[in-house]
């Protein structure tokens, strides 16, 4: 079968790192930690590494291990001057709209965050859904059922969709619903979780030939 669907992670795949964005957010996450929970600035980095290999994310593991409210923590971690950092990306706008797939943003951060990311980048309109936490009941990448969601979501297989994505470990769980992978790695070895690797997001009309 063909594929249909080309869903793409957002932060650091549809942009370099260089840019700083996730660096900002992180910035945030440890302000939020040590300001609305209370915990000792020296103990962050630890908890953080802690929450990230026991839930994929630092926000799955605080709503589990304290409750937070996650409408909150979005809001405040995502709270940056995306137009400091990002600016329309014309080769991205035109590589994306020669891909005649429908394509739809599947990110562990807020469709808010999301949704600016796009607009700054200049490719929101190229877009056909976005899929933040909000819309994953806050279950992150890499977990099979986020990816579950968004499939029942869409009324797609597995099989219909090629996921790009810049972090290895969310490769693994698309792959056991059948997807096919590209890894984004930015100057990186290529992952063994994807089926094809690429340098840059610049690059993806080469690795979805490859995947033909």
């Amino acid at each position: 079968m063909s594929r249909s669907l080309l869903l793409l992670d957002v932060d650091n795949t549809l942009y370099p790192p260089s840019r700083g964005v996730v660096e900002r957010v992180d910035a945030l996450i440890n302000r939020y930690l040590v300001e609305r929970v209370g915990i000792d600035a020296a103990e962050v980095d630890a908890i953080r590494r802690r929450l990230w290999s026991d839930y994929g994310t630092t926000l799955h593991g605080l709503m589990h291990r304290r409750g937070i409210d996650p409408a909150d923590y979005l809001r405040f971690v995502h709270a940056i001057d995306l137009g400091e950092l990002l600016a329309a990306d014309p080769a991205l706008v035109v590589v994306l709209g020669r891909i005649p797939l429908l394509k739809v943003a599947v990110t562990n951060g807020s469709a808010a965050h999301a949704r600016g990311v796009l607009d700054h980048l200049g490719v929101r309109a190229l877009f056909f859904r976005v899929y933040g936490l909000e819309r994953l009941a806050f279950v992150p990448k890499p977990y099979v059922q986020a990816y579950q969601m968004v499939l029942a979501d869409l009324h797609a297989l597995g099989r219909d969709c090629i996921l790009v994505e810049d972090r290895a470990v969310n490769l693994r769980a698309a792959r056991q619903l059948g997807m096919r992978t590209v890894y984004v790695a930015d100057g990186g070895p290529p992952a063994p979780e994807a089926d094809v690797s690429i340098g840059s997001v610049l690059e993806l009309e080469r690795a979805l030939a490859a995947l033909a």
